[in-house]
């Protein structure tokens, strides 16, 4: 299994586990992460989630592999159930970052509550590289936590945030040697915490913002497509997957 769900006790455990793909997400990976995150947001006994990855690397962003069918005419766009399943998980979210988390492995960050993340993370989002646009409400989202600077430099030119970059900016919540550790001892900390006040109070930081965000995904994803169909993006991921430098007319 790519993704590895596990509850113990009041903590949905979720592991992002595809070593051979340095944690690359398909279309199948999307789906078992939508269905953990809304069995997190349905069962009461689920009190907080853990999102976490390898102890080398978080996320490698989209797998390419996905990426040239869906430029041959694949259908099917599982990322965007998992995108709002995020958005709309009620349970408390804390999300543990080693190595590299690249793409949506950067943008999904933007919606936990919480992010501890090793020295040597590394955020980012190459979609303009890879004849992409932005995704997970980031265009519109990053630069309120990071500063418009930094998001454009990160968004257009897809620039890299390191992990002292992202703790100064306020993307992350703290620097922590182990933190998947970290991580976990926060859930169980959450977990003591009164569950309704939780929930209302996570709805009431969302629910003026809802409707706007899954809006805003649903614009991306639409834009997203087209641009993967494009003949710039097939270049580049192509040149991408055959390592040689794209060319671009």
């Amino acid at each position: 299994m790519d993704i590895l769900v596990n509850q113990e006790d009041a903590i949905l455990d979720i592991q992002i586990h595809r070593q051979d793909a340095r944690n690359a997400l398909n279309q199948q990976m999307y789906q078992q992460l939508a269905e953990a995150l809304e069995q997190a947001s349905a069962t009461p006994g689920i009190r907080a989630v853990v999102l976490r990855g390898l102890p080398d690397v978080f996320c490698g962003g989209n797998d390419m592999q996905d990426f040239l069918a869906i430029s041959k005419g694949m259908s099917g766009f599982a990322v965007e159930r998992f995108m709002k399943a995020l958005i709309l998980c009620n349970k408390p979210l804390i999300a543990a970052v080693s190595g590299p988390a690249i793409g949506i492995g950067t943008t999904m960050l933007q919606f936990f509550d919480v992010v501890y993340a090793s020295a040597s993370a590394l955020f980012k989002t190459p979609f303009v590289p890879l004849g992409l646009c932005p995704e997970m409400a980031s265009s519109t989202e990053l630069a309120k936590i990071i500063g418009i600077r930094k998001a454009k430099a990160m968004l257009l030119f897809g620039e890299a945030m390191t992990a002292d970059e992202a703790l100064s900016l306020g993307f992350i919540n703290a620097i922590e040697a182990y933190p998947d550790q970290r991580a976990l001892k926060e859930a169980k900390r959450m977990c003591l915490l009164p569950p309704q006040a939780m929930k209302i109070s996570k709805a009431m930081l969302l629910d003026h913002d809802r409707d706007r965000l899954l809006a805003t995904i649903e614009q991306e994803n639409r834009q997203l497509v087209e641009c993967i169909r494009s003949d710039e993006a097939r270049e580049a991921v192509s040149a991408f997957l055959e390592k040689r430098t794209p060319t671009f007319q």
